[in-house]
């Protein structure tokens, strides 16, 4: 499918499944996070933003051995002069891609947005499992969020920068407020581990210059807002992340260790009603709206915790009556919680004994002919 878009400056994007390709209308100042054409330059015709992923989701090699060189292949396979061009690469079908516009008497920001963050979300100071050497390229998980920032505004270069701070604070707020967890540890996502951004502004010199992007002014109201519509929107259309699909005990639960598996493991190795009951239960369990609402308040006290703003006794009293809450809801004898393990183990304990009473009691009210 391709869509083609005019912006109000009169740059055009042409967006396929493939390849978003925005071609400038006149002369721009453009900040980009690529290996090629990255920086701060003045020269630039064109960014793309492009998908080394084929319809089917299989990702191709990289071309050329560094990213640089990849990146002016795929230049040259676009159309475009590599050494007057800038691109971001993503995983994300480019169909997804989200444009949202922000408007203010003069001032305009226009974000053009692909994310996935479903395997790929890290936490800022996450353990990296990755080197360069001499900019060789390692493979790393597919998920990238990617971000087009384009203004007719001419903005100063400080500007350009403290909009690029803008509009990764604005990604990150949409990434907290979805409880997105990191991937590599048990913190909460700031991003994903290969995110790119590139700010396209005014430089005719025609049009007065800001000099300021931050959260005091309304261009960078603008922008973030632009940004988290967009980042939102993207990450709905790319893999179903929206606050609804959040909504589950498993889905709290990953980041923290705790999965199906675990679960399973926790229980005896013949399951009354064998595996399938236990699938439907937990099931069941995953979407439950008590018990998704208050393991919710309950992990967040094992981050508060975490993060030194509980003491172990005040986290520890509050994990019990969450936990006693959870019993009578669902009129379970739970034993006691062993206090010398993590939150997160305790409330693993309780729910694979939760899950097991559960087929115990189907056992005995309908037992198997």
């Amino acid at each position: 499918m391709k869509r083609c878009f005019s912006l109000l400056n009169g740059d055009r994007l042409d967006c396929t499944g493939q390849a978003a390709i925005l071609t400038f209308s006149g002369p721009r100042a453009v900040l980009s996070t690529a290996a090629n054409g990255g920086g701060l330059r003045r020269d630039l015709t064109a960014v793309f933003n492009y998908s080394d992923c084929g319809p089917a989701g299989v990702c191709r090699p990289m071309e050329g051995d560094t990213l640089l060189e990849h990146q002016r292949a795929v230049a040259r396979r676009l159309g475009l002069d590599p050494e007057h061009t800038t691109g971001l690469d993503t995983a994300v079908n480019l169909d997804n891609m989200v444009l949202v516009t922000r408007q203010w008497q003069e001032l305009w920001v226009t974000a053009a947005v692909s994310a996935g963050a479903d395997v790929n979300a890290l936490c800022a100071g996450d353990p990296a499992t990755l080197t360069e050497q001499a900019g060789k390229p390692c493979a790393v998980p597919a998920g990238t969020i990617n971000i087009f920032l384009i203004t007719g505004q001419s903005l100063s270069p400080g500007a350009m920068v403290e909009l690029a701070l803008t509009a990764t604070e604005a990604k990150t707020a949409v990434l907290r407020d979805l409880m997105q967890g990191s991937s590599a540890s048990a913190r909460l996502a700031t991003g994903t581990g290969t995110d790119g951004l590139v700010i396209i502004c005014d430089d005719s010199g025609t049009s007065p210059c800001l000099l300021n992007a931050g959260k005091h002014f309304k261009f960078g109201e603008l922008a973030a807002q632009a940004v988290s519509q967009a980042v939102a929107e993207a990450l709905m259309r790319q893999t179903g992340l929206c606050p609804d699909f959040q909504r589950s005990l498993l889905r709290r639960l990953q980041r923290f260790g705790i999965t199906a598996e675990s679960l399973r493991a926790r229980c005896p190795g013949e399951l009354p009603g064998g595996e399938t009951a236990f699938r439907r239960a937990l099931a069941k369990l995953d979407r439950d709206a008590f018990a998704v609402s208050t393991v919710a308040l309950y992990l967040h006290l094992a981050d508060q915790l975490q993060t030194g703003l509980l003491t172990p006794a005040q986290a520890d009293d509050w994990a019990d009556h969450l936990l006693n809450e959870l019993a009578m809801h669902f009129q379970f004898e739970a034993s006691a919680p062993d206090a010398s393990q993590p939150l997160e183990l305790r409330l693993e304990h309780f729910l694979a004994g939760l899950l097991l009473a559960h087929l115990r009691e189907q056992e005995q009210l309908y037992p198997a002919s």
